[in-house]
């Protein structure tokens, strides 16, 4: 007996001391690197938020558990390094500021640590790209340039500085937060490759950099101002190039055909950085110009998924660069094409534009871009003899011409002498206007013949109007097709029409007596990220309210709180494959987005798989000040073939099934019946039932026009009032939005759709955004039979 116990002990102190060599903390740590490494790879689980959150637990706990192993900076960088890489895919600002937090908290800890320049740089980037603190980014690049003279983050720091320096004068918000967006390094494994990596292998603790990123530092610098070569270190071994540029060619081709991860930024931003470093490592082989183009493609189909100003522009240059580089290849004028079609659809500069399509015909009059260049410049000259579709890019076959619709239709009344006038439009189109002054004492009216263009149905019932320089508006269709549309003013002295690609459209600025015309603005602020008037002498006038009751409520749109339904322990409903909690979260942290990106704040119930309570919601919104309250759910029916898109507001159900999504929706309600009969009985009596009905009609229509526009078949469900929990108590406007019943099989296959995603919320922002609109006194044809105060226009 004490032989086989001795016998025991002896296997088993040779199995630790064969298996526990490393210290326990080590082993924990390199199976976390690893850990990151592998999520980066899974398509699937990298573009998720727990597991971005676990990997950043677990290098916190490994820092935390072992004061004494000499790694520790390195287990903290690598949980700010995971935070950063979940902030990139969550777009969110917590996320940003948690992992700007980690990488300070390293620079601040171990000051002396070889990672402490390295945890400065990152932070200081994403201070800039994500809170827009510049002025707390160049404080942190001055600490690397006085404490960390001779690291080798300097040249990085320096370029980062110069950068922001730059763009000190006149930046616009989209363009802060998008400063020095791409990621700074190369991957370990593209740093693996050259001899100056194995020094830097040797300065971290950790024997691997921070891990990689989508675009290197040579392909940020690139975007940034085309031309500037890589590091010789950077670049790729000859026998190298040719064998990866057909591979990221394949790569190209299958990303573009997967309707999930084709709206992803991470495989887009990777694509970019290959292509770049592929140009750069042999600038004079055959394949430079078509990887630089490449590049600059990818880029742009990034931009399409983020819908951003400054990613837009990060592609225009880099077109333009190869038109510099490389102008006698065949690629050439393809660059020029699609940087001018950027400039008109996306920047919203048809000036600059114009300039690029002259190139064109002058540098390349026998080019095969040539035709397309020609219908760009008659699109954007308002005359155009073929309309080509929006954003339709260069060098493909051409687009089917879309059929024109006018399809909302706004006005401004200026002063009692000038009025203001848009028509959006579905696609271009062709139009002519002419005047007809009337006689003494009679109207006179400005007619708009469309040639191909039709009119949606609330436009086309008319409208007429008190108190303003404009009087009616009527539409009837023109023999052979197309329409007229009549504008009836007190009296015309003068008019201009302008024809608008970004959003496309066309404005009629008319004025009467001695009044000028009201001005054209030089850079006008498209949808989603686009620059904004610098000129203070076009700026709007001050917001004017809408009536004393708005007055009272203070409706104007500065904040929206929106609420991500369900989350935590409440997984909301859960058919198909969709849960709710994870569909409300990502369509509500894109919606955020988009409208910080047209200069709405924004508050959130939750920007991660948390749980609140139906009363929390709304307390966080009345705390937060917002001006309206949007809180987002997916619908489910026991009848399987129940679908569509439906948007509530509080007030009593009207109908059976209004009753029955409420009923649903307000399970997990801690009101008590006293409390909402009190509190239904307060709204009741204030006007926010009629602002919330407003608010809801604007989102259900315009999401649902947005929707049709990308070729989704969706059923409108319409507007509906329902006494929802969630919305009681709050103290602005507010509507419930159902995207959709994960219970049909079709719709439910849409919601799983990333594109069909953000298709659902830039519908909720232009929404929202038009809802701002009547706000500010832009009357519109849907909005015109809002009564109003006496003399209010």
């Amino acid at each position: 007996m004490f032989f086989l116990l001795a016998l025991c002990l002896l296997v088993v102190f040779f199995y630790d001391t064969g298996y526990t060599s490393l210290p326990p903390t080590a082993k924990r740590y390199d199976t976390a690197k690893t850990g990151i490494e592998t999520l980066r790879l899974d398509a699937k689980r990298a573009n998720l938020r727990e597991p971005w959150e676990k990997l950043a637990a677990e290098f916190r706990a490994i820092y935390d558990a072992d004061p004494g192993w000499p790694n520790r900076p390195a287990a903290l960088f690598r949980a700010a390094e995971s935070l950063e890489e979940l902030a990139r895919r969550s777009f969110a600002k917590a996320d940003a500021r948690k992992a700007i937090e980690c990488y300070e908290a390293v620079a601040l800890r171990h000051a002396d640590s070889r990672l402490a320049d390295d945890a400065l740089f990152h932070a200081a980037r994403l201070r800039a790209a994500w809170l827009k603190d510049d002025k707390g980014a160049l404080e942190l690049l001055n600490r690397i340039k006085t404490q960390y003279p001779k690291g080798d983050m300097l040249p990085e720091a320096l370029a980062l500085e110069k950068t922001l320096l730059a763009a000190a004068q006149g930046r616009t918000a989209p363009e802060a937060r998008q400063v020095a967006a791409s990621e700074a390094k190369p991957s370990i494994e593209d740093q693996a490759s050259s001899p100056s990596a194995q020094d830097r292998d040797k300065k971290r603790a950790d024997a691997g950099a921070p891990a990689a990123s989508a675009l290197s530092a040579s392909a940020q610098s690139a975007a940034a101002a085309p031309g500037l070569a890589a590091s010789p270190a950077a670049l790729l071994p000859q026998d190298q190039i040719l064998p990866r540029y057909r591979k990221a060619k394949a790569d190209m081709e299958g990303l573009s055909a997967d309707k999930v991860r084709s709206c992803w930024r991470q495989p887009w931003e990777e694509l970019a950085a290959e292509f770049l470093l592929i140009y750069q490592s042999r600038k004079n082989w055959a394949i430079s110009p078509g990887a630089l183009f490449r590049a600059a493609s990818s880029q742009e189909s990034l931009a399409d998924c983020s819908h951003l100003a400054a990613e837009y522009r990060q592609a225009r240059d880099l077109y333009l660069n190869l038109a510099q580089e490389f102008p006698k290849s065949a690629l050439a004028d393809d660059a020029l094409l699609r940087a001018a079609a950027i400039e008109a659809d996306r920047l919203n500069q048809p000036q600059e534009a114009l300039e690029l399509l002259d190139a064109i015909a002058t540098l390349y009059p026998q080019g095969d871009m040539l035709p397309q260049a020609k219908i760009l410049r008659q699109r954007l000259s308002g005359g155009a003899d073929v309309a080509a579709a929006p954003g339709a890019k260069a060098g493909g076959a051409p687009a089917q011409a879309a059929t024109p619709e006018v399809h909302t239709l706004s006005w401004n009344s200026l002063s009692k002498n000038s009025v203001e006038i848009v028509l959006d439009l579905s696609a271009p189109a062709r139009y002519r206007a002419r005047l007809e002054e009337g006689k003494k004492g009679a109207a006179s009216s400005l007619y708009l013949e469309f040639d191909d263009a039709s009119v949606v149905k609330d436009v086309r019932r008319g409208v007429t109007v008190n108190g303003s320089l404009l009087q009616s508006i009527r539409v009837r269709d023109r023999k052979g097709g197309g329409s007229v549309m009549q504008f009836s003013f007190r009296d015309v002295r003068r008019f201009d029409t302008q024809a608008e690609s970004n959003p496309c459209r066309i404005v009629l600025r008319v004025a009467a007596g001695n009044t000028p015309l009201p001005p054209r603005p030089g850079k006008g602020a498209g949808f989603a990220g686009q620059d904004t008037p610098g000129d203070q002498a076009n700026a709007p006038a001050e917001p004017r309210h809408v009536n004393d009751m708005a007055r009272q409520l203070g409706l104007t749109v500065r904040t929206v709180f929106i609420d991500a339904g369900h989350g935590g322990r409440d997984p909301g409903t859960h058919h198909n494959g969709i849960l709710e909690r994870v569909i409300t979260l990502d369509v509500a942290t894109t919606l955020g987005r988009l409208l910080q990106a047209n200069g709405v704040d924004v508050v959130y119930s939750r920007t991660n798989d948390t749980g609140l309570s139906l009363r929390e919601r709304t307390t966080r919104a009345n705390e937060a000040g917002a001006d309206l309250f949007v809180s987002i759910h997916i619908n489910a029916n026991d009848d399987k073939s129940v679908n569509g898109f439906e948007t509530y507001y509080l007030d009593l159900a009207q109908n059976a099934e209004a009753a029955r999504v409420a009923a649903l929706e307000n399970a997990g309600s801690d009101h008590r019946l006293g409390d909402m009969q009190k509190m239904l009985a307060d709204v009741m009596l204030s006007a926010r039932v009629d602002e919330s009905k407003k608010l809801a009609q604007d989102i259900q229509r315009i999401t649902l026009f947005r929707l049709k526009k990308r070729e989704y078949t969706v059923r409108n469900n319409g507007v509906k009032s329902a006494p929802f929990h969630v919305l009681l108590g709050a103290q602005m406007p507010a509507v419930l939005v159902e995207l959709g019943y994960c219970t049909h099989a079709e719709e439910a296959r849409n919601l799983a759709n990333a594109k069909y995603r953000l298709t659902l919320a830039e519908g909720l922002a232009e929404g929202i955004l038009a809802y701002k609109d009547r706000l500010l006194k832009k009357r519109t044809a849907q909005n015109s039979l809002t009564p109003e105060s006496a003399g209010a226009m």
